[in-house]
């Protein structure tokens, strides 16, 4: 095998074992089932979640495939503190490149409704660079990339409520409760109806849900720091 080619098919092993130990850390990666053994014992052998996570970006070190890419973006995104600035610089270079193209595509339909997976991944890496932007303390980016995951997830609440913590951040409790409390306009706050896999019709109502939890959260913060005001 010329060297070149040898090569290669190194890096492919390293990177698809990367995957594998990703999914034996229980990420949802496409990867390959023949070395799923090879990766738990990868595992045990690790001294914790942390070193795992060391030993995927290792392993990935020195490429710039969109499959590394994606894998040490989320890699970073799970090590958090420490690695937030690298989880904005893997995972922009994933989203301005071509696709991994293991990953999930195609339309499908989740307890009524249809989304397409790619922009669901895409969702994603947006939430995760901007939850390490917004711990950096680059709101404006922060709340940029959050509103960009709103609009390919409009019916995903908790893109709202990421949103909103920049909101919070840049223009004060006031402004994040007006932003959430606007989001209730949205057609996604009346529960979807569908049928269930038994062919019983039920409701998703998993926006509303979460948006109106956010929405109380802030309500009693609010409450709180305007009574701890009226005792001082």
């Amino acid at each position: 095998m010329p060297f070149q080619t040898q090569k290669t098919a190194q890096e492919n092993r390293a990177l698809d074992l990367a995957a594998a130990l990703f999914s034996a850390l229980g990420a949802e990666v496409p990867h390959r089932a023949e070395l799923e053994e090879e990766a738990a014992a990868l595992l045990a052998g690790q001294g914790g979640r942390s070193d795992a996570l060391r030993k995927i970006l290792s392993l990935c070190d020195g490429s710039d495939s969109p499959q590394a890419l994606y894998l040490c973006a989320k890699a970073c995104a799970w090590l958090g503190s420490g690695y937030r600035g690298k989880t904005v610089e893997y995972a922009s270079r994933y989203l301005e490149g071509p696709a991994w193209q293991a990953l999930p595509s195609g339309l499908t339909e989740q307890n009524g409704i249809r989304f397409e997976k790619s922009a669901a991944v895409h969702a994603d890496l947006l939430r995760d660079i901007a939850q390490a932007e917004l711990i950096l303390g680059d709101v404006r980016n922060a709340h940029s990339h959050s509103m960009a995951a709103c609009r390919l997830e409009p019916h995903n609440a908790m893109n709202f409520v990421k949103a909103a913590e920049a909101v919070e951040k840049r223009s004060g409790r006031g402004e994040a409760l007006r932003f959430l409390r606007e989001q209730r306009k949205s057609p996604w706050f009346t529960p979807v109806k569908y049928r269930d896999a038994a062919g019983r019709i039920a409701a998703n109502d998993l926006f509303r849900e979460q948006l109106n939890a956010a929405i109380r959260k802030l309500e009693l913060k609010t409450d709180a720091s305007q009574e701890d005001a009226f005792h001082l």
